[in-house]
């Protein structure tokens, strides 16, 4: 799924400047969109998605119909990011500011878990952070079974691996702890178990590995072949949609469209950077 000019556009220059954020519809489930501009890609759902993540915002398991993916310049250096974050999608009018406080602090938006009893969080945004230009952005659809013609699952990826590390290699003196991402969200237009979800985390991560083995990138402290780096973020979210669906590791369909999808889409991230972070 290219980027179309307008789109890629509003990537690498302030929208401000000239008509706005650029908005697309997306061709998965029942309307993904994209508003892009100059520092954010917003993905929106207008219904919540079931979600496990990694993100500083909307971490954990949950449900979510707005995930951003922010842009940050290389240098930086950030001493509290959750709360950048949070203060950029206040800005968007997706969070409540610190002076109203977020609504699962106030007691609101939480839904009791099927069959745990756990109250969680429902309708939080989710936020991640790059210093990969958003025009960098991969969208991979993958169909699992051609019934209906439709992608039931998209890749979004921005990749760069200034920061690549070997997972295995020691940590002592390492000094490169910072930030270089891989940003991968999949979207997923089934009903995912809890179980599932996990199942899709590892099915995206090592298609991850294998596209980073593909392009023959290494961690460059120890010259062992790079398994990601060291501020990756991942979510899954799912439509909910159909039959529930236990698993979705290599094993399955799902799980190879999965796989599929992600090893596409962070090569082609990596080509339209060749690899800068």
């Amino acid at each position: 799924m290219p980027m179309d000019a307008p789109l890629r556009h509003a990537l690498r220059h302030d929208p401000c400047r000239h008509h706005g954020p650029v908005s697309r519809a997306l061709a998965f489930g029942d309307g993904l969109s994209l508003v892009a501009e100059a520092g954010c890609l917003h993905f929106y759902y207008p219904q919540s998605l079931r979600t496990l993540s990694n993100a500083l915002v909307g971490e954990g398991l949950g449900w979510v119909r707005d995930f951003c993916n922010f842009y940050v310049d290389r240098d930086y250096a950030g001493q509290t990011p959750t709360e950048d974050l949070r203060r950029w999608l206040a800005a968007r009018g997706l969070v409540e500011d610190s002076g109203g406080g977020r609504a699962e602090e106030r007691g609101e938006g939480r839904a009791e878990e099927r069959g745990e009893g756990r109250a969680e969080k429902r309708d939080e945004a989710l936020a991640m952070m790059t210093a990969v230009p958003l025009a960098h952005l991969a969208l991979v659809p993958v169909d699992v079974d051609d019934v209906d013609g439709r992608p039931r699952v998209l890749a979004a990826v921005t990749a760069g691996v200034g920061n690549a590390v070997d997972i295995t290699a020691p940590a002592s003196g390492d000094p490169r702890l910072v930030a270089g991402t891989i940003n991968v969200l999949v979207f997923v237009d089934g009903h995912l178990t809890d179980g599932a979800l996990v199942n899709a985390a590892l099915s995206a991560t090592e298609a991850k590995v294998q596209a980073l083995a593909a392009d023959g990138v290494r961690d460059p402290e120890h010259g062992t072949p790079a398994t990601g780096t060291s501020t990756d973020c991942l979510a899954i979210a799912a439509t909910q949609r159909g039959a529930p669906t236990p698993y979705a590791g290599s094993g399955t369909r799902l799980g190879r469209a999965i796989g599929a999808a992600v090893y596409r889409a962070v090569r082609e991230s990596l080509a339209a950077g060749e690899g800068a972070a």
